[in-house]
């Protein structure tokens, strides 16, 4: 005859693997793949000497979680911001994606390294424990998270120094920290991203700098 504490032992040790792998499933970073979309269909926009410019801010949590894996980009104070360049010319263009700021009122934002952004997002730490407390006579355990894929993913999405083919359309994101700014979403309606670092990809010659209003991307993305 099978004992109750049998039965019980088996009913905790059930509870156990379920919970490992329900943790295991959400702790594992999956890549969301990404490509830019027409650049028409990118509300904040700006066009200068045959190159248009799109900024798109993912600046909630949902709206983020559609292309990293996290819940709380914008909770932990990451917002990021679409960067997509389309170049009318016959010759190449050159954007250095880390001189990209953010100017929210008198604030402005630099943009940072997508390995420090990773870094806020996990604790600034490359790999954490987690203990699962577990009814008694199982131990409790310990289970190694590890975001090596997310620094794979923010590194690879990242704007960099970007170089777009004549007619051609690439882009890439940059991260901005945005926990200082105070109700973000209105902040941002007056906001502009400010691109500074434009090239001629053939000459090397400078071209002008960009300052792209947010405030329809806002209000396309919040209805209001």
């Amino acid at each position: 005859m099978i004992s109750r504490n049998f039965f019980c032992y088996s009913r905790r040790l059930l509870a156990l693997l379920l919970a490992i792998a329900a943790l295991s499933w959400a702790a594992g970073y999956k890549i969301i793949p990404w490509t830019p979309r027409a650049i028409d269909t990118y509300p904040a926009k700006l066009a200068s000497e045959g190159v248009t410019i799109a900024a798109d801010p993912l600046f909630t949590d949902e709206l983020a979680a559609r292309v990293f894996d996290r819940k709380d980009m914008l909770t932990r104070g990451i917002m990021p911001v679409a960067v997509i360049i389309s170049n009318g010319n016959d010759f190449p263009v050159e954007v250095e994606g880390p001189s990209v700021e953010l100017t929210c009122g008198r604030d402005r934002v630099k943009s940072i390294e997508p390995l420090y952004a990773v870094r806020c997002l996990y604790d600034k730490k490359t790999a954490r424990k987690v203990r699962i407390p577990v009814p008694l006579p199982i131990p409790t355990i310990t289970i190694k998270e590890c975001d090596a894929d997310a620094c794979f993913d923010f590194n690879h999405k990242f704007l960099a120094y970007k170089r777009v083919e004549p007619h051609a359309t690439a882009g890439g994101f940059v991260f901005m920290a945005v926990s200082n700014i105070p109700d973000l979403r209105n902040a941002l309606k007056s906001a502009v991203v400010f691109i500074r670092n434009i090239y001629n990809g053939k000459t090397g010659a400078s071209m002008l700098y960009f300052e792209i209003d947010l405030k329809p991307a806002i209000v396309a993305a919040s209805g209001k």
